[in-house]
C-alpha cells in the first residue's frame, strides 16, 4: 500500500477555496468603497458637473444645453421603450434602440438618458464603438415622479437624434 506523502503546512482543497473566497470578497469590497469615494459617492457613469446641477436644481433644458450646446436633436432613428405606467418609480425599465449604422467612420458613439422631473435630470450614458454591432442600451432607472424620459444618441460626426416618452409613476401601481 502506498503511503500518502504530506507536506508540512499543506492546505486542504476546502481550506484553500474558503480562503480564496474570503480574499476575493475583501478585494471587491475595497474596490467598491474606493470607487465610491473617488467619484464623490456617485456612479462612475455620472457626467462632469452633475452634482452641481442637482444642487442647483437646474432645469433639464440647462442640462441638455451644457451637454450638447445649441445642436439640434432630431426626432428620428431612436426608439425608446418604456412602460406607460410605472408601478414602482425605483425600477423603471427603459430600452433604447437605434437603426443608425454601426460601421467604421459612421456609427453611434454615445447614448444618453435624461428624466426631466428628477432632481438630477442626467440618468446614464454609455459609449459605443463600431465593434458594438448595434446601438442599443437597456437598463432600469429611478424616477422621482411622473415625467418625460429622453433618450439621445450622438453619432461620431456629432449629429444628435432622440426620442421621448412620458412615464406615469404611481404609488403601489394603482394608476392614481
Amino acid at each position: 500500500m502506498k503511503e500518502m506523502q504530506t507536506q508540512p503546512n499543506a492546505v486542504s482543497r476546502r481550506e484553500f477555496l474558503k480562503k480564496a473566497g474570503f480574499a476575493s470578497v475583501a478585494v471587491m469590497a475595497v474596490s467598491t468603497v474606493s470607487s465610491m469615494f473617488s467619484t464623490g459617492g456617485r456612479s462612475p457613469l455620472s457626467w462632469p458637473g452633475a452634482q452641481e446641477a442637482a444642487a442647483a436644481g437646474r432645469d433639464v433644458r440647462e442640462v441638455l444645453r451644457a451637454n450638447f450646446g445649441d445642436r439640434t436633436i432630431q426626432p428620428s432613428h431612436v426608439m425608446l421603450k418604456t412602460p406607460i405606467i410605472a408601478e414602482n418609480g425605483a425600477v423603471v425599465p427603459v430600452a433604447i434602440d437605434s437603426d443608425l449604422p454601426m460601421e467604421a467612420g459612421n456609427y453611434v458613439k454615445k447614448i444618453y438618458i435624461f428624466v426631466d422631473q428628477n432632481a438630477d435630470p442626467f440618468i446614464a450614458s454609455t459609449d459605443l464603438t463600431p465593434a458594438s454591432g448595434r446601438a442599443a442600451y437597456a437598463l432600469r432607472i429611478k424616477m422621482r415622479k411622473t415625467s418625460l424620459v429622453r433618450a439621445i444618441v450622438e453619432t461620431n460626426k456629432g449629429v444628435l437624434y432622440g426620442d421621448t416618452k412620458t412615464v406615469k409613476v404611481t404609488i403601489g401601481g394603482c394608476g392614481g
